[in-house]
């Protein structure tokens, strides 16, 4: 258990003495919720050969072409061949798992990017929320550290085709890092790929916001953006001065919180800035630039009326979510919609995450249709959610392709991913074919039983009339 989920833990007791019977009450009903755990049962490491043949495999390769009629063998977690059929003979032997699906399609898994998933499971029960820490300034969380293997929402994730999370920590200016995370594994040491894969910085509004609900007048806003910009820079300072000096003198004591930013610091690990109106990705993007980090913005609302300097920079950009409201009262209706479809066209890299609540991940496939429909290209909205998204956690050499050498983390679908008819068939993960059960199969289940059960029993046969004696 994290140090957040035992604070939590005695929050929650004394809650229960502060407000007696019913606080006690409501307590043992929320400990209730928090004990349910997810009976599917990872997947053990890949035993033998598999050879899936005749599906339509979308590679995710840039420029590269769908095969129409292909194959793709993998053994011990790792793709060994791809291509075209009929298969070379001799290739498997007689002992391979052969998986013949003609009419399917394979894919890379998806990536749940910019995502709580595995951090918290009911967002009304606070214990069981590992989201954030306590303070402004905790770089040295890593979100990998906190996540919950037992969760019952990574496998409904696992069946819209999700089958690895870029899991960020929230709260305060610089909330930890993420980390890249399969979504099989009994503990969460199983499911890390990536403890620290990028530094999550919130950045302060540039411009002042006017408003109902807005209190605070313009000049205050514009005073408390100049603190949060001059809070930010110090403990960057802070954090570069102590590098610097430890590198120089290391008998100086460690300071776990700027130990943890080394990589970022040296421009090796990114610094994922969330961001959504321009002045705010332009901002925090000359602010990285000025200082030699890289930067990663998400959220990005906003970012094509800043393409060019994206785009100058190579910043990328992860687009959390399509299913949103405009930025301004004057935008059209689907601005949102098309924020993918423009930055593609202005040559950003971007990936898609669905920018919903951990229950919700399922949506990301929905929402990459209706960035097709709204001017994406259909390979470039697959390579959103599988390599782009690989890429911006760190993971471009080992996931998010379909290629020889990467990880056989792979998703059979019956159709076309982004429909919404389409139903995944088989999954894998590393090679390992995972568990497609999931909570709301098994209510579906329950439900369905208990339909059969109220149908009526067959009518008995008339019997036959009595005979004159």
């Amino acid at each position: 258990m994290s140090i957040l989920r035992i604070r939590r833990a005695h929050a929650s007791a004394w809650h229960g003495a502060r407000f007696g019977i019913l606080g006690a009450a409501m307590a043992a009903c929320f400990a209730s919720v928090a004990a349910a755990q997810s009976p599917e049962v990872p997947a053990p490491p890949q035993q033998a050969v598999v050879a899936v043949r005749h599906a339509t495999v979308h590679t995710c390769v840039p420029g590269a072409a769908p095969i129409a009629d292909g194959y793709v063998v993998f053994d011990r977690g790792r793709i060994v061949a791809v291509g075209a059929e009929p298969m070379p003979a001799g290739l498997v032997g007689d002992s391979a798992h052969v998986v013949d699906v003609p009419g399917h399609v394979l894919t890379p898994g998806f990536w749940a990017g910019a995502t709580a998933l595995g951090l918290v499971e009911t967002l009304q029960v606070a214990a069981t929320d590992d989201r954030t820490e306590f303070g402004d300034f905790h770089p040295e969380v890593r979100a990998a550290v906190a996540v919950n293997p037992d969760s019952d929402l990574p496998p409904v994730a696992r069946n819209a085709g999700i089958l690895m999370a870029h899991a960020f920590p929230e709260g305060g200016t610089v909330s930890g890092h993420a980390s890249a995370m399969r979504l099989d594994g009994w503990t969460a040491k199983d499911r890390c790929v990536r403890e620290a894969a990028g530094l999550v910085l919130r950045w302060p509004m540039m411009e002042p916001v006017r408003s109902p609900w807005t209190k605070a007048a313009p000049e205050e806003q514009r005073k408390e953006r100049d603190r949060a910009l001059a809070s930010i820079d110090r403990f960057f300072d802070a954090a570069e001065a102590y590098v610097r000096a430890r590198d120089a003198d290391p008998s100086i004591a460690q300071d776990m919180r700027f130990e943890s930013m080394r990589a970022a610091l040296r421009g090796e690990e990114p610094i994922l800035v969330d961001a959504n109106w321009p002045g705010q990705i332009e901002s925090a993007v000359l602010w990285g630039v000025r200082r030699g980090y890289r930067i990663t913005i998400v959220g990005g609302l906003g970012a094509p009326e800043v393409a060019p300097l994206l785009v100058a920079h190579r910043v990328p950009v992860v687009v959390s979510g399509i299913n949103r409201l405009p930025l301004r009262e004057g935008d059209a209706f689907d601005a949102a919609y098309t924020v993918p479809a423009r930055l593609h066209a202005a040559g950003v890299e971007c990936s898609i995450a669905s920018g919903d609540e951990p229950a919700h991940e399922r949506s990301l496939p929905g929402q990459c249709g209706r960035a097709v429909a709204h001017g994406l290209p259909h390979a470039s909205a697959l390579e959103a959610v599988t390599r782009n998204a690989a890429r911006i956690a760190g993971c471009g050499d080992t996931h998010g392709t379909v290629e020889v050498g990467k990880s056989a983390t792979l998703v059979l679908w019956t159709a076309d991913p982004f429909e919404v008819t389409t139903v995944v068939r088989r999954a894998w993960i590393d090679g390992g074919e995972v568990d497609l059960g999931d909570r709301q199969k098994r209510m579906r289940a329950k439900y369905r039983e208990k339909e059969l059960q109220r149908e009526p029993a067959p009518a008995a046969p008339d019997e036959p009339a009595p005979t004159a004696p």
